[in-house]
């Protein structure tokens, strides 16, 4: 049970979700359907086990416990305890791994959007197709 200031709880856990959800979100833009399990790959099969949520990241071998605060699971964890329990002290880098996550996984979507409504456009000079019926 987290008993901090419920406001920056909620913008923490709002902030992780977000993060998670943009990058999946930028993968599949990216890639198509196979980005969703490309990202549930990194996301959930990764990202958990590499946190240290259940316990601390300092108690997980050396590169993985770095490897999971880099991750938006684990730095969501990290934001959340900060908030929760130490009234936000060391919260900027947690935040700020999650806000990159955001902004990569945002600029995704925005990239495959485009990509996909550059090919559906025809080429200047080619007719447009004849309708038959």
């Amino acid at each position: 049970m987290v008993t901090g200031n419920w406001w920056a709880e909620a913008g923490a856990l709002g902030l992780t979700v977000l993060a998670i959800g943009a990058t999946v979100a930028g993968f599949a833009a990216l890639i198509g359907p196979p980005g969703v399990g490309l990202g549930a790959l990194v996301m959930v099969l990764l990202g958990n086990p590499f946190s240290g949520v259940t316990s601390a990241p300092e108690l997980l071998p050396r590169p993985v416990g770095t490897i999971g605060q880099l991750l938006p699971p684990g730095a969501g964890g990290s934001l959340l305890r900060s908030v929760a329990f130490f009234d936000g002290s060391a919260a900027g880098g947690a935040a700020l791994t999650l806000t990159v996550w955001v902004a990569l996984g945002l600029t995704a979507v925005l990239a495959g959007g485009r990509r996909r409504a550059l090919a559906t456009v025809p080429a200047p000079g080619t007719p447009e197709p004849a309708l038959v019926g």
